[in-house]
């Protein structure tokens, strides 16, 4: 395999998804709340609105959330920069999403 070739494969979800406004965020730790979302994310550009899952009972969030950006440029910086990156010591793991 060529040096291209496996830079093409790790490129994969935000090549096939130009029109990506919604960034994914999963393994996130209960700790997490939208407004630290907000704050780290909101580096890359305007957030439309974010959807943070939370249990009923604890309040605690449940791992994973959905960032819309205003923009499909921004959802590619926060993708391209935050996918492997860490916040609260965990390792984020992020997906390109067109539905909103």
């Amino acid at each position: 395999m060529s040096p291209r070739t496996a830079d093409a494969d790790m490129d994969v979800d935000a090549t096939d998804k130009p029109d990506a406004k919604v960034v994914i965020v999963t393994n996130l730790t209960r700790s997490v709340a939208e407004s630290h979302l907000h704050t780290i994310f909101s580096f890359y550009g305007d957030i439309a609105k974010i959807d943070l899952p939370v249990y009923g009972k604890s309040g605690q969030n449940r791992g994973k959330a959905a960032l819309q950006f205003a923009d499909a440029p921004s959802a590619h910086r926060a993708f391209s920069h935050m996918n492997g990156g860490q916040l609260d010591g965990a390792v984020l793991k992020l997906e390109l999403s067109t539905l909103p």
